[in-house]
This record gives C-alpha cells, structure tokens and sequence, in this order.
C-alpha cells in the first residue's frame, strides 16, 4: 500500500495571500448580507490560524510574550497594510470607520470566530503587548476603538522579508565587531555566560578600553553588539527606549544583544528600576557600562562585575608579536616588540590597525619594525594638552656638539627609556619615571638636547613653559596640570618643563593670595611629577634659585656649559658645512678662539649669514656675512670695543675680498 502523498508546504507569501483572499470574501459576503457569512468567518480563522503557526509569526509571539488573539490581530493589521484592496469590500458599512484600514473595534471582532468582540476587547487595552512594545499604535489615541491600526514599519519589513535593517533605530547603532588577536593576550573570557545577565559592569582604569572589551565580548558569545548613541540625560522616556529594544530584537535575528549605555549609572533612580523591568522582559539583552555604581548592583536583578586590570608589559609585548605573525617570534622579534612597549601605550584597540598598516606600508628596506614605530610615534603625537607645545624633534644625539660627560648623562637617561621592561623585571621595586634637571646659561643646547632626546625615542616632545602656568593659571592650575599629564601619560610624551626657577624658586614666605595659589599648583606638580612614568625633563638657567631638596627628587642633573674653543670650532664647521667659501673656511678656527659664543648664537649667525648671501645671489657664505650677522649678534649683548676691534681684526685677516660696512 503506497503512502499518502503529504501536502506542498506553503511559503509565507503564499499563506499570506490566501489570508488576503478570504478577508475579501468575508468583506463582499457581509456586503452582500450572505447567510452563509458565518462559513466565509470560518475559512479565515482557518488560514489565519496556519498564517500565524509560520516562524515569523511564532518568532513574534515568542519574543514578545503575544497571545494568540494578539497575534492574529498583529497578522490582520500586517496583512491589511501590505494589500490594502482586501477591504475594498467593506466600503459603505459601518465596518469602515477609519479607512484605509480597519478599526481596532472592528478587528478585535474579526478575530473571534463567532464575531463577539467582547471576548476578545479585553486583550487590546493599554497593557497589551502589541501597544507596550510599539509593534502597532493607534492612529488617533483620542478615539479609541474607533482608531485605525497602524504596524510600526519595522516590524512591516520584518513580516515582509524576514528581517529588518537597523536604519530604523534612532537611540541604538549596531556595532560590527572583528576578531582582534590583541583581546587574547591581553584577557581572558569571563568564566560566566554573559548573555544570561541584566547587566555587566565593566570596571577598568581606562575607559578607552572598555568599548573596545564589549566588541570582543560580543563576537566570542555569539552575541550583536548595540551602543546608546543619544545625549546623555537625566532622565529616558521608557516608553520610547522599549519600542526601540523591539527593533533591537528584531534586527538581532534571534542573538543575544549586548547593548554598551556608558552613562546608564547617570539616570535617576525610578528610570533604572523601569530599565531593569524592561530587561527582565527582553529575551536575552544585556546592558553593559563602564561605570560601577553600589546602586545598579541594588536594582538589576543579575549583575556581572568584569574588573579588566591594566595588560602587563609581558602581554603587550605579546600582543604585538601577535599581530606580527603566527609562527615562533625571534629574538629579534621580541626584542622590537619590548621597545614598542616601552615607549608608545598605544590604545588596545588601535593596536591592529596600526600593525595593518605596517604590513602594507614599509619603508624602503621592508623593516615591519621600523615602520611600526614611525605609526606608532605618529599616532602618539596627534594629541598635545592646551598648557604644552608638541614639538616634532628636529634633532638627535649627533647633530649636537657635546663633552663627554654630557653625552653620557643623556646616554643614560634614553637608556633607561629603552631599557625600561628589563629594568622592571630585574628590579621590582623600579619605578618607570625618569627625572632630570637640565642648568645653565641661555642657548648652551638645554631645550636641543630635549628635542635630541625626543628624536632619538621617536616620542612626541611637550615643551612646557612654567612661567606662563604660574602667570596665566592661578585659581586654575590644578585643572590644566591634571590634563596636561594625563595626556602626556596616555602618550608616553617627553615633557619638557622651561623656566623651572618661575615655580620651583626658594620662597621665603606666602604674603598674598597669589603665593597660596602658586604653592597650591607647585604641591600638585610635585605630585604628579613624582609619579608620571615618562621622561620628565626640567630646564633652568640657575640652579642655584632652586631649592636642594626639590633638586633631590631628580635621577640626574646635567650641566650644559658653554662650548669649549675646539667644540665651537666643530660647532661653526658643521653648520657652516659646504656653504662657506674657502677664505670664511680659513677663519673658522680664528673666529672660535676669538668669540666665546653659546651653540645656539653660532647656529643664529650661520642662518642669518646663509639668508644674506641668497639675497645678494652669492653662491657661498663669505666672512662679510658671516661678519654682518656675528656684529648683530654681539649688539644683543651690547658687546665692547674690544669685541667689535676683535671682529674688524678677523674681517681682514688676510688680503682677500672686500671690506663688510659693519
């Protein structure tokens, strides 16, 4: 005996139509006054019955809680707005009261198979889930019964297609997320299943990191990652934030939403306990937030604290190996990825597209490393505090002329920089700050040797100028200093601090309001300075201005005198370079023990004497520029006779050239 052949399963459209076809005969049959009405009643709820057994609609009841009237009326009101010729037929009768669709009254009795509407009424008040949730509203709340239905569009294109597009958020944007090697060395997964909370608290000392953490969070639990985008408030309009969250249901497809609400702790205590109401009825939506407050663990009833502590150097170096390649790293490798480390606190979460970067983008001999350390010290100097000038250093160690000790007392100080990670693991009580203390007179190379310093880390240099915090930042100080080292630190700046004596100086005594407030800053300074874990670089003119046991706080502190005759000699030739003629060559060595000039006066004197000898179409600097531009340089200092005989001497030294006007 052969088996019953089963019946072609029907697609949604197609039940769909069927439905549409018998609203319409139930129309022209109750136009008509048909006494076999009851019959055509009898086909719809059949159709309408099996309509609403397909997955969207069991998707819909399911997710929302809708009972099956509710249902039916959601399929009635869907199927009305996506063909609405089906109530052609009810032109003309006391059924079309709100056309072009049906009134709630009308539909409410429509779907009761006896067309008694009292049996079913009392499932569309203001409780109802249809209404709660948004899926439907009322074209004109004030008539009541007598309003039209309305499906929300979203849920229109979800009947329609079987999904619908997060456009139709206005509170909420969907986050893609991607999988960042750096989450797995850095972390590890919370040992609870995330998606069965109300709330997750993401407790970190930088919120930086906490965005970054939920998009990881969310791809390894399967989950759809949701951010709050509007304007932080005081207060929400629940009712809206609900209709929204249905959207959010419905664009997730049936995942999990962890849904990131940064100021979610700013709301006020009844708007909590309505949020909280609202998750609990939610299938599978998580809040998270940044900030932990005693009184979100009070009010939502499943609370996770994840504390995300700051990554280890060990695991940042990790990290970077890990975005370099999969196979066993070198020592080299390594090596690379600890100077990374140490010097550049590269967010976590640009720490991929950065080393993307250096993949597609190396230099001319194909070194990744290298190239990662030029994204890297740029991305590091795009961000400068309003007190500090970023300088891009223009200088290393060898474009300075320096004595021997000073050269290795700057050794040292970008050695303990580079060498921080093997300082730190040998050594556990070292702290990672660097102290020093640049005296002497002005232009001896104290703000170079900074700009050098910078250049040989490949860190961005902030130039600070304490005079002006202590003149322009009175009752404000503590404000703008906490910002200047919290950007400073964030990019593991250079920070150069000029004029040291304006703040630091010996003071006697506080006799005004001025000096208190002054004292005030130079307290939080010290504070901060003694824990900033980068260079921290202080320069004076006198040493002796400052107090001894401010000038113990410091790892060094390095004199810079004025050059001796053979360093002016190596001074002048180096930037004098192949644009000096033969004759101004002959000189250099007699000018050097004649003038007793700082670095920065001879460097002066060569610019200005370049730019006269272009003006006047000279290939080569002469000692007539050089002379011109040396008699401005020594006005400045309102020089002698004897300077200026010295000069005159110098100018004719020999029998060549003409005679400079000076």
């Amino acid at each position: 005996m052969r088996g019953q052949i089963p019946a072609l399963q029907v697609s949604h459209s197609e039940q769909e139509q069927r439905v549409a076809y018998h609203l319409y005969q139930f129309g022209s049959a109750l136009k008509a006054q048909d006494e076999h009405v009851s019959d055509t009643v009898k086909d719809l709820h059949e159709q309408l019955n099996k309509l609403i057994s397909m997955p969207r609609f069991t998707h819909l009841a399911h997710l929302f809680s809708l009972s099956s009237a509710e249902t039916k009326l959601l399929a009635l009101v869907y199927i009305q707005a996506q063909d609405p010729d089906v109530i052609a037929p009810f032109l003309g009768l006391s059924w079309f009261e709100q056309g072009p669709f049906l009134s709630l009254d009308k539909l409410a009795t429509l779907i009761d198979d006896s067309l008694n509407k009292y049996t079913t009424i009392a499932d569309f008040g203001s409780k109802s889930a249809l209404f709660k949730w948004g899926l439907v509203h009322l074209s004109n709340e004030s008539i009541g019964l007598q309003s039209a239905v309305i499906i929300a569009p979203y849920l229109h294109e979800f009947l329609q297609c079987g999904t619908t597009s997060c456009e139709h958020l206005s509170l909420l944007t969907i986050i893609e997320t991607a999988q960042d090697p750096v989450f797995d060395s850095c972390y590890s997964l919370p040992k609870e299943d995330v998606t069965t909370q109300s709330l997750l608290i993401l407790a970190s000392e930088d919120e930086d990191i906490t965005a970054w953490y939920a998009q990881q969070l969310a791809l390894r639990f399967d989950s759809k990652l949701a951010y709050y985008t509007a304007e932080p408030s005081s207060g929400v309009n629940i009712t809206h934030i609900m209709h929204e969250f249905a959207c959010l249901q419905l664009v997730a497809q049936g995942q999990p939403i962890l849904l990131y609400w940064p100021e979610i702790s700013d709301l006020l205590q009844h708007n909590l306990i309505q949020l909280n109401s609202l998750i609990e009825q939610c299938k599978k939506l998580v809040l998270i937030t940044p900030k932990a407050q005693p009184l979100l663990g009070e009010i939502f009833s499943q609370t996770l604290k994840i504390v995300l502590p700051t990554p280890t150097l060990s695991q940042l170096r990790d990290a970077w190996l890990s975005l370099y390649t999969n196979e066993k790293s070198s020592y080299l490798d390594i090596t690379q990825a600890q100077q990374l480390v140490a010097k550049y606190p590269v967010a976590l979460s640009h720490m991929k597209q950065l080393a993307n970067k250096a993949k597609t983008e190396k230099s001319e001999d194909h070194d990744y490393w290298k190239t990662l350390q030029t994204l890297c010290f740029v991305a590091q100097s795009q961000y400068c505090d309003e007190l500090a000038k970023l300088c891009q250093a223009r200088f290393t160690l060898n474009d300075m002329v320096l004595n021997d000790k000073i050269a290795v007392q700057l050794q040292e100080l970008i050695a303990r920089v580079n060498f921080k990670s093997a300082l730190q693991q040998r050594l556990p009580s070292f702290h990672q700050g660097c102290k020093a203390l640049f005296w002497g007179k002005p232009g001896t190379g104290k703000s170079m040797a900074a700009e050098a310093i910078a250049g040989e880390l490949q860190l961005p240099l902030y130039m600070v100028n304490l005079a002006n915090i202590a003149s322009k930042w009175i009752g404000e100080t503590e404000k703008h200093l906490a910002k200047l080292f919290d950007s400073a630190e964030r990019n593991n700046a250079v920070l150069m601090f000029d004029e040291a004596d304006a703040i630091f100086a010996k003071r006697s005594e506080v006799e005004s309001s001025h000096d208190k407030n002054a004292n005030m800053g130079v307290s939080y300074l010290l504070q901060r300075m003694e824990h900033y874990s980068g260079l921290l670089l202080l320069s004076t003119n006198f040493k002796s201005n400052l107090d001894e046991a401010f000038l113990r706080r410091f790892h060094g502190v390095i004199e810079f005198t004025l050059p001796t005759e053979q360093e002016r000699v190596q001074i002048w030739t180096r930037h004098l370079n192949s644009n000096a003629d033969i004759h101004l060559q002959q000189g250099i060595e007699k000018l050097a023990t004649l003038f007793e000039l700082s670095a920065a006066q001879i460097i002066n004197i060569c610019e200005v004497a370049l730019l006269q000898s272009l003006m006047l179409s000279k290939p080569l600097i002469s000692r007539d520029e050089i002379a011109i531009a040396l008699h401005r340089e020594l006005s400045k200092q309102h020089a002698g006779f004897m300077a200026q005989q010295s000069l005159t001497n110098w100018l004719n030294g020999d029998t060549y050239g003409s005679h400079a006007y000076i």
